[in-house]
């Protein structure tokens, strides 16, 4: 007995398909199970051998529910229409499962698009908050501050809708030239710390802000203040609304 193929090309003739590379105990299963008739043909996996109905080959044969007869043209099989081109089959493979059937790969775009907005949102949020106006009360201690000698205010003033200065004044008196219109906090920080070298006792710094500043101007000096609060510099810092001089 000649030794069988290891695959098959299948062709179904009545749905006009052909399956690629068929295990041959595929076949034989489908063709004990009758899914393959006597009239569909086979030939080896990969060759160019004519095709050969079910029936004529011999290995099987005794997979036929029953007994067929190999009726054969002169002419021998029909040659095979245009046909549709399948993947090979695996063991499990059911002629009429599309391909369409399998299960479907989880679709990663609608949740990569959530993901984005949200990554958007909270970046606003964090934009937002770092320059949102701080929420300064009204001036408490005001009147007491004016009159207290020993108190240091730094003035914080909008230069544009961007920009500020920075002024450095000790009690009621306004700013000397020098710590007036600072262009930045380092520079309010140094006038800050030329007053304090001529103090005898730590003094109260006031920071005086328009209420729209952004709250970030105020946190770079509230850093510094702390600092020289701990080594017990300065007595304590409080930040209100501007409350500087007014030119007249």
């Amino acid at each position: 007995m000649a030794k069988p193929p290891k695959a098959f090309d299948v062709w179904f003739v009545t749905a006009n398909t052909v399956y690629r590379e068929v295990p041959y105990q595929v076949v034989a299963d489908w063709t004990q199970q009758g899914r393959l008739a006597p009239a569909d043909m086979l030939r080896s996996a990969g060759s160019q051998d004519p095709w050969k109905r079910v029936a004529e080959w011999e290995l099987l044969a005794d997979y036929l529910p029953h007994p067929a007869a190999a009726v054969a043209s002169a002419d021998g099989p029909p040659a095979p229409q245009p046909i549709e081109i399948q993947e090979p089959a695996d063991a499990d493979y059911h002629p009429r499962r599309r391909r369409a059937d399998d299960d479907d790969d989880v679709d990663m775009i609608p949740l990569i698009d959530i993901s984005m907005v949200l990554l958007v949102f909270f970046i606003i949020v964090s934009a937002t908050g770092a320059l949102s106006p701080i929420d300064v009360p009204d001036m408490r201690y005001a009147g007491e501050l004016a009159q207290d000698a020993d108190a240091i205010t730094i003035s914080i003033e909008k230069a544009s809708a961007e920009d500020v200065y920075y002024s450095v004044r000790s009690g009621k008196s306004g700013p000397t030239k020098e710590n007036a219109r600072l262009p930045n906090p380092e520079s309010a920080i140094a006038a800050l710390d030329s007053l304090l070298a001529d103090r005898t006792r730590p003094p109260e710094v006031r920071v005086a802000c328009a209420k729209d500043l952004p709250s970030e101007r105020v946190l770079e000096l509230a850093r510094e203040l702390k600092k020289r609060m701990d080594k017990r510099i300065i007595n304590s810092f409080v930040a209100t609304v501007n409350e500087a001089p007014q030119k007249k």
